[in-house]
């Protein structure tokens, strides 16, 4: 840690003797501080000659031409001059507030120790009225001397930002997890054993998922409250679907557009009853779309009655994922998790292993799953209850890459992956999730231009090599001919490409022009430093089309 210590003059003392004093008593703290034994020394005599009392002189010499006004200097950081003070209170800025804006005095990041009471004095003195009747201005922090060290806070260490960790990190962190950094989050990209590779691992989990029983800490989700008379209204604006008649006790997926147009988030959404729903964000996108609703509250719709608040943080949550995850709930016992209760799509509240939580009936693997939230601090607890009681069912953690493949598996797109900042949900084949019954949501307008409105669009398709082998992860479809540059033109592109253990073949997610109505054709990919690879154009719904199995 740092040690700063002022003496003398610049800690306060005006005098000789205790300038003195006070620098030798400074010295002894900091050989202190410094691991060493100070000696008192004698401290050299000073006597200071009598002098007059302090006369205020604010400006020197008095009655100075405006010239010599115009280069004594009052705000050495921002070049504000004695003249420039005088004009303010010349031309009626008379609020010392409305001459700080108008000058920039004490606007740098000093906050005016430098400058402000100079300055202060001599607008008091131009408007002919005592100091403390002109006032001061409001010192934003530091107001008082804080240590370098303070400053840069967690940039002293490894990272520049703080780690934002979920209450189970600590599990993860000693059962193999490899890391991977998710929206300031650090999430497990798989869960390694033994001597096995990270691809081994991902393999393992995403077979054991499928065919018994996986958990997933899906606590970095964003969770966001809206609440309110005019709730409804304002998530149909939000959402390019309709939100107001979701019914309470149900769940639908629904996606975020900016107002250009472009898909920014997608999520689940609960109703939780007349007035309040839950919208499920991506991890990254929590702050942002949380900040983004407020935005349009403050500035557009400030007149609406709807709360809208964050709180990611304050629930912990798991995925309860494959053909016995029910098997495991049932197990725990405290609430009804049957099919009839609880259908695809629903949610419930009640206790589960006698903790309070909130069951949801969704899938982003396609297999049956339930997540499950529960309070942040009771987290830990119910992690570690599932997966004791889950052994007998073949329990296993799995991480964000078994996650990715389960679902490019099913089709699902991925917000970033898919998404780029220009593509519109009409590209990813969900225009099944843009409400004709609206009369607007944000980016509907945009969505109607004609560059938007148009075919001709790279869209959303499946990828299967000729020969089972594995894209590469943004490998560009190859177009016939070449532009003026000599380069070759390009018809398509991969957005998600992974080793399916599911299938055992690679598959892949692209956007193609005309994709979906090219089914079969087959065309080429660049490979870096080798031969293009050939790819037909499939559904990319490789898994389990019918949705039979998350349907159970």
């Amino acid at each position: 840690a740092g040690f700063v210590k002022v003496a003398g003059l610049a800690n306060g003392h005006l005098r000789s003797a205790p300038v003195l004093e006070d620098a030798a008593e400074q010295g002894r703290a900091a050989g202190r501080a410094a691991g060493g034994k100070a000696q008192k020394a004698a401290v050299p005599a000073a006597v200071d000659a009598e002098e007059a009392a302090l006369s205020p002189v604010w400006l020197m010499p008095q009655g100075a031409s405006y010239a010599l006004r115009s280069k004594a200097w009052l705000d050495f950081q921002n070049d504000v001059k004695v003249s420039d003070v005088q004009l303010a209170a010349q031309e009626g800025f008379e609020s010392v507030e409305h001459a700080k804006r108008y000058t920039t005095l004490g606007m740098a990041t000093d906050q005016g120790k430098l400058s402000n009471i100079n300055g202060l004095a001599i607008l008091s003195r131009s408007l002919n009225a005592p100091i403390p009747d002109v006032g001061t201005t409001t010192f934003r922090p530091p107001y008082t001397p804080i240590s370098m060290a303070s400053l840069a806070g967690e940039a002293r260490g490894e990272l520049f930002q703080p780690v934002r960790k979920t209450p189970m990190h600590a599990w993860h962190d000693s059962h193999g997890a490899d890391w991977e950094p998710v929206g300031g989050w650090r999430r497990p990209y798989a869960y390694l054993r033994g001597s096995e590779t990270v691809a081994q691992a991902v393999q393992r989990e995403v077979i054991n998922t499928r065919e018994k029983l996986g958990l997933l800490d899906a606590s970095t989700l964003g969770k966001i409250i809206v609440k309110g008379p005019d709730a409804g209204k304002f998530l149909d604006m939000m959402y390019t679907n309709m939100m107001s008649n979701l019914k309470p006790g149900r769940c639908r997926y629904g996606l975020m557009c900016s107002e250009n147009g472009f898909l920014s988030d997608d999520g689940v959404v609960a109703r939780i009853d007349e007035q309040t729903w839950l919208c499920h964000t991506t991890s990254g996108g929590a702050d942002r779309i949380h900040a983004h609703m407020e935005e349009w509250l403050q500035t557009e719709w400030w007149d609406w009655k709807v709360w809208v608040v964050n709180v990611t943080e304050q629930l912990a949550q798991v995925a309860v994922v494959g053909p016995n995850a029910r098997k495991l709930l049932e197990k725990l016992g405290g609430m009804d998790v049957s099919a009839e209760r609880l259908p695809f799509m629903a949610w419930a509240d009640g206790t589960i292993g006698g903790i309070d939580c909130r069951a949801y009936r969704i899938s982003f693997s396609g297999e049956l799953s339930y997540e499950i939230a529960v309070p942040a601090n009771q987290g830990m607890a119910f992690w570690e209850m599932l997966m004791e009681a889950g052994a007998e069912f073949g329990a296993m953690p799995y991480g964000t890459e078994c996650l990715h493949i389960m679902r490019a598996e099913k089709g699902f797109i991925m917000i970033g992956d898919e998404t780029d900042g220009t593509v519109i949900p009409q590209d990813l084949g969900l225009s099944w999730a843009i409400s004709k019954k609206k009369d607007d949501f944000l980016g509907k307008r945009a969505q109607q231009r004609s560059f938007m409105d148009n075919p001709d669009r790279w869209q959303l398709v499946g990828l299967e090599t000729l020969d089972g082998s594995v894209l590469e992860d943004g490998a560009y479809a190859i177009a016939q001919g070449s532009n003026a540059n000599g380069q070759g033109n390009t018809q398509g592109r991969v957005t998600s490409t992974y080793y399916s253990p599911t299938l055992g073949k690679g598959i892949a997610m692209g956007l193609v022009h005309k994709g979906p109505e090219r089914m079969g054709e087959v065309i080429s990919f660049t490979k870096i430093g080798a031969s293009p690879v050939q790819a037909k154009i499939v559904s990319p719904v490789f898994y389990d089309p019918e949705g039979e199995k998350a349907n159970v």
